[in-house]
Protein backbone atom coordinates (compact mmCIF):
# COMPACT_ATOMS: atom_id res chain seq x y z
CA UNK A 1 0.00 0.00 0.00
CA UNK A 2 1.43 3.37 -0.96
CA UNK A 3 1.17 6.52 1.13
CA UNK A 4 -1.98 7.97 -0.33
CA UNK A 5 -3.48 4.90 -1.91
CA UNK A 6 -5.94 2.28 -0.86
CA UNK A 7 -5.99 0.66 2.53
CA UNK A 8 -4.24 -2.70 2.32
CA UNK A 9 -4.48 -5.79 4.52
CA UNK A 10 -1.46 -4.84 6.61
CA UNK A 11 -1.82 -1.23 7.80
CA UNK A 12 1.24 0.97 7.70
CA UNK A 13 0.25 2.42 11.06
CA UNK A 14 -0.22 -0.32 13.72
CA UNK A 15 -3.84 -0.64 14.79
CA UNK A 16 -2.93 -0.31 18.47
CA UNK A 17 -1.47 3.12 17.71
CA UNK A 18 -4.95 4.33 16.74
CA UNK A 19 -6.22 3.85 20.31
CA UNK A 20 -5.70 7.40 21.56
CA UNK A 21 -6.75 8.97 18.25
CA UNK A 22 -9.97 6.94 17.99
CA UNK A 23 -10.90 7.65 21.62
CA UNK A 24 -10.42 11.40 21.18
CA UNK A 25 -12.31 11.36 17.88
CA UNK A 26 -15.25 9.43 19.36
CA UNK A 27 -15.52 11.64 22.46
CA UNK A 28 -15.37 14.86 20.42
CA UNK A 29 -17.98 13.68 17.90
CA UNK A 30 -20.49 12.33 20.42
CA UNK A 31 -20.10 15.24 22.86
CA UNK A 32 -20.56 17.88 20.16
CA UNK A 33 -23.80 16.23 19.05
CA UNK A 34 -25.02 15.48 22.58
CA UNK A 35 -25.02 19.20 23.33
CA UNK A 36 -28.03 19.58 21.03
CA UNK A 37 -29.98 17.10 23.18
CA UNK A 38 -29.51 19.48 26.11
CA UNK A 39 -31.32 22.19 24.13
CA UNK A 40 -28.26 24.41 24.15
CA UNK A 41 -28.82 27.28 21.69
CA UNK A 42 -27.16 26.45 18.39
CA UNK A 43 -25.67 29.95 18.30
CA UNK A 44 -23.81 29.30 21.54
CA UNK A 45 -22.69 25.95 20.16
CA UNK A 46 -21.26 27.47 16.98
CA UNK A 47 -19.68 30.48 18.66
CA UNK A 48 -17.72 28.35 21.12
CA UNK A 49 -16.64 25.93 18.39
CA UNK A 50 -15.34 28.87 16.38
CA UNK A 51 -12.58 29.14 19.01
CA UNK A 52 -11.06 25.88 17.78
CA UNK A 53 -8.19 27.69 16.07
CA UNK A 54 -6.68 29.40 19.16
CA UNK A 55 -7.42 26.25 21.21
CA UNK A 56 -5.46 24.15 18.72
CA UNK A 57 -2.58 26.64 18.81
CA UNK A 58 -2.54 26.60 22.62
CA UNK A 59 -2.50 22.79 22.88
CA UNK A 60 0.09 22.48 20.12
CA UNK A 61 2.50 24.92 21.79
CA UNK A 62 2.04 23.37 25.25
CA UNK A 63 2.69 19.82 24.07
CA UNK A 64 5.51 20.77 21.71
CA UNK A 65 6.91 23.17 24.34
CA UNK A 66 7.18 25.91 21.75
CA UNK A 67 6.57 29.61 22.08
CA UNK A 68 3.61 30.57 19.84
CA UNK A 69 4.39 32.96 17.02
CA UNK A 70 2.75 36.35 17.44
CA UNK A 71 1.22 36.42 13.95
CA UNK A 72 -0.40 32.98 14.37
CA UNK A 73 -1.75 33.83 17.82
CA UNK A 74 -3.24 37.16 16.72
CA UNK A 75 -4.53 35.70 13.45
CA UNK A 76 -6.26 32.78 15.21
CA UNK A 77 -7.95 35.10 17.71
CA UNK A 78 -9.07 37.55 15.02
CA UNK A 79 -10.61 34.91 12.77
CA UNK A 80 -12.36 33.19 15.69
CA UNK A 81 -13.81 36.51 16.83
CA UNK A 82 -14.94 37.29 13.28
CA UNK A 83 -16.67 33.93 12.85
CA UNK A 84 -18.34 34.27 16.26
CA UNK A 85 -19.67 37.72 15.34
CA UNK A 86 -21.05 36.50 12.03
CA UNK A 87 -22.70 33.48 13.65
CA UNK A 88 -24.28 35.60 16.36
CA UNK A 89 -25.58 38.12 13.84
CA UNK A 90 -27.08 35.41 11.65
CA UNK A 91 -29.00 33.68 14.45
CA UNK A 92 -32.72 34.29 15.08
CA UNK A 93 -33.43 36.41 18.19
CA UNK A 94 -34.92 33.38 19.97
CA UNK A 95 -31.63 31.52 19.61
CA UNK A 96 -29.48 34.27 21.06
CA UNK A 97 -30.71 33.47 24.56
CA UNK A 98 -30.89 30.24 26.52
CA UNK A 99 -31.58 28.99 30.03
CA UNK A 100 -28.68 29.51 32.41
CA UNK A 101 -28.41 25.83 33.37
CA UNK A 102 -28.19 24.81 29.71
CA UNK A 103 -25.65 27.55 29.15
CA UNK A 104 -23.45 26.22 31.96
CA UNK A 105 -23.66 22.60 30.80
CA UNK A 106 -23.15 23.53 27.17
CA UNK A 107 -20.13 25.73 27.85
CA UNK A 108 -18.50 23.03 29.97
CA UNK A 109 -18.98 20.31 27.35
CA UNK A 110 -18.05 22.49 24.39
CA UNK A 111 -14.93 23.88 26.03
CA UNK A 112 -13.91 20.30 26.78
CA UNK A 113 -14.42 19.28 23.16
CA UNK A 114 -12.26 22.20 22.05
CA UNK A 115 -9.39 20.60 23.94
CA UNK A 116 -10.12 17.01 22.85
CA UNK A 117 -10.49 18.21 19.26
CA UNK A 118 -7.13 19.97 19.45
CA UNK A 119 -5.51 16.82 20.83
CA UNK A 120 -7.12 14.80 18.03
CA UNK A 121 -5.40 16.87 15.37
CA UNK A 122 -2.12 16.77 17.26
CA UNK A 123 -2.31 12.98 17.60
CA UNK A 124 -2.80 12.67 13.84
CA UNK A 125 0.31 14.75 13.29
CA UNK A 126 2.28 12.59 15.74
CA UNK A 127 1.27 9.39 13.92
CA UNK A 128 2.19 10.90 10.55
CA UNK A 129 5.61 11.87 11.90
CA UNK A 130 6.26 8.45 13.44
CA UNK A 131 4.88 6.08 10.79
CA UNK A 132 4.73 8.16 7.62
CA UNK A 133 1.88 9.96 5.90
CA UNK A 134 -0.98 7.61 5.06
CA UNK A 135 -4.12 9.82 4.96
CA UNK A 136 -6.49 7.32 3.32
CA UNK A 137 -5.60 4.59 5.78
CA UNK A 138 -5.97 6.92 8.75
CA UNK A 139 -9.34 8.19 7.55
CA UNK A 140 -10.62 4.61 7.17
CA UNK A 141 -9.51 3.32 10.56
CA UNK A 142 -10.49 6.41 12.56
CA UNK A 143 -14.04 5.95 11.29
CA UNK A 144 -14.21 2.13 11.20
CA UNK A 145 -12.72 1.31 14.61
CA UNK A 146 -15.16 3.48 16.64
CA UNK A 147 -18.27 1.86 15.10
CA UNK A 148 -18.69 -0.76 17.88
CA UNK A 149 -18.62 2.07 20.43
CA UNK A 150 -21.94 3.35 19.08
CA UNK A 151 -23.66 0.22 20.43
CA UNK A 152 -23.88 2.03 23.75
CA UNK A 153 -26.09 4.74 22.25
CA UNK A 154 -27.97 2.44 19.85
CA UNK A 155 -31.35 2.86 21.65
CA UNK A 156 -31.18 6.64 21.20
CA UNK A 157 -30.15 6.30 17.57
CA UNK A 158 -32.99 3.84 16.93
CA UNK A 159 -35.60 6.20 18.41
CA UNK A 160 -34.29 9.10 16.37
CA UNK A 161 -34.28 7.11 13.13
CA UNK A 162 -37.97 6.21 13.57
CA UNK A 163 -38.95 9.88 13.36
CA UNK A 164 -36.89 10.70 10.29
CA UNK A 165 -38.84 11.22 7.07
CA UNK A 166 -37.74 10.07 3.62
CA UNK A 167 -36.77 13.61 2.60
CA UNK A 168 -34.51 13.89 5.62
CA UNK A 169 -32.89 10.54 4.81
CA UNK A 170 -32.07 11.86 1.34
CA UNK A 171 -30.43 14.91 2.91
CA UNK A 172 -28.50 12.67 5.30
CA UNK A 173 -27.18 10.56 2.42
CA UNK A 174 -26.13 13.67 0.49
CA UNK A 175 -24.48 15.00 3.63
CA UNK A 176 -22.54 11.74 4.09
CA UNK A 177 -21.27 11.92 0.51
CA UNK A 178 -20.16 15.54 0.87
CA UNK A 179 -18.61 14.81 4.26
CA UNK A 180 -16.57 11.99 2.73
CA UNK A 181 -14.91 14.31 0.23
CA UNK A 182 -14.50 17.01 2.86
CA UNK A 183 -12.91 14.64 5.38
CA UNK A 184 -10.70 13.12 2.70
CA UNK A 185 -9.42 16.59 1.77
CA UNK A 186 -8.75 17.43 5.43
CA UNK A 187 -6.68 14.27 5.89
CA UNK A 188 -4.72 15.09 2.74
CA UNK A 189 -4.14 18.62 4.01
CA UNK A 190 -2.89 17.20 7.31
CA UNK A 191 0.02 15.56 5.48
CA UNK A 192 1.37 18.92 4.28
CA UNK A 193 0.41 21.36 7.05
CA UNK A 194 0.56 21.44 10.85
CA UNK A 195 -2.58 20.72 12.84
CA UNK A 196 -2.74 24.42 13.79
CA UNK A 197 -2.86 25.53 10.16
CA UNK A 198 -5.39 22.81 9.28
CA UNK A 199 -7.68 23.99 12.09
CA UNK A 200 -7.27 27.59 10.93
CA UNK A 201 -8.27 26.65 7.38
CA UNK A 202 -11.27 24.68 8.69
CA UNK A 203 -12.39 27.79 10.57
CA UNK A 204 -12.15 29.73 7.32
CA UNK A 205 -14.27 27.04 5.65
CA UNK A 206 -16.84 27.36 8.41
CA UNK A 207 -17.06 31.10 7.79
CA UNK A 208 -17.42 30.61 4.03
CA UNK A 209 -20.18 28.06 4.67
CA UNK A 210 -21.96 30.54 6.92
CA UNK A 211 -21.93 33.29 4.29
CA UNK A 212 -22.99 30.84 1.57
CA UNK A 213 -25.94 29.62 3.63
CA UNK A 214 -27.01 33.24 4.19
CA UNK A 215 -27.11 33.77 0.43
CA UNK A 216 -28.72 30.43 -0.50
CA UNK A 217 -31.42 30.60 2.18
CA UNK A 218 -31.86 34.37 1.67
CA UNK A 219 -31.06 35.22 5.28
CA UNK A 220 -30.52 38.88 5.98
CA UNK A 221 -26.89 39.97 6.10
CA UNK A 222 -26.41 42.09 9.19
CA UNK A 223 -23.73 44.50 10.35
CA UNK A 224 -22.32 41.58 12.37
CA UNK A 225 -21.64 39.72 9.11
CA UNK A 226 -19.81 42.74 7.70
CA UNK A 227 -17.69 43.30 10.80
CA UNK A 228 -17.04 39.57 11.08
CA UNK A 229 -15.86 39.46 7.46
CA UNK A 230 -13.35 42.24 8.17
CA UNK A 231 -11.98 40.37 11.19
CA UNK A 232 -11.74 37.09 9.26
CA UNK A 233 -9.92 38.75 6.35
CA UNK A 234 -7.55 40.56 8.70
CA UNK A 235 -6.96 37.41 10.75
CA UNK A 236 -6.11 35.42 7.62
CA UNK A 237 -3.73 38.15 6.48
CA UNK A 238 -1.97 38.24 9.84
CA UNK A 239 -1.84 34.46 10.32
CA UNK A 240 -0.05 33.79 7.06
CA UNK A 241 2.38 36.64 7.77
CA UNK A 242 1.62 38.64 4.64
CA UNK A 243 2.61 41.92 6.29
CA UNK A 244 6.15 40.74 7.04
CA UNK A 245 6.44 38.83 3.75
CA UNK A 246 5.48 41.86 1.68
CA UNK A 247 7.85 44.04 3.69
CA UNK A 248 10.75 41.65 3.08
CA UNK A 249 9.98 41.49 -0.64
CA UNK A 250 9.91 45.29 -0.88
CA UNK A 251 13.25 45.61 0.91
CA UNK A 252 14.92 42.97 -1.26
CA UNK A 253 13.69 44.64 -4.45
CA UNK A 254 14.90 47.99 -3.22
CA UNK A 255 18.40 46.62 -2.57
CA UNK A 256 18.76 45.32 -6.11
Amino acid sequence: MNTGGRVGIAPKIPLKSYGILVTLFFISSVANNYVYALHVPSTLHMIIRSASSPASLLVYCLIKKQKPKLNKTVGSILISFGVALAMYGGAPPTEQKGKFIYWCIGVTILLSTLITGAFTGLQQEILYTKYGKHPDEMMFYTHAIPLPLFIGIYPQLKNISKNISLDVWVLIILSIISQYYCTHSVHKLGTTETTVTVTFILTLRKFASLLLSSVVFTNNLTVFHCIGTVFVALGTYVYFDYFISNKQVSVSLKDR
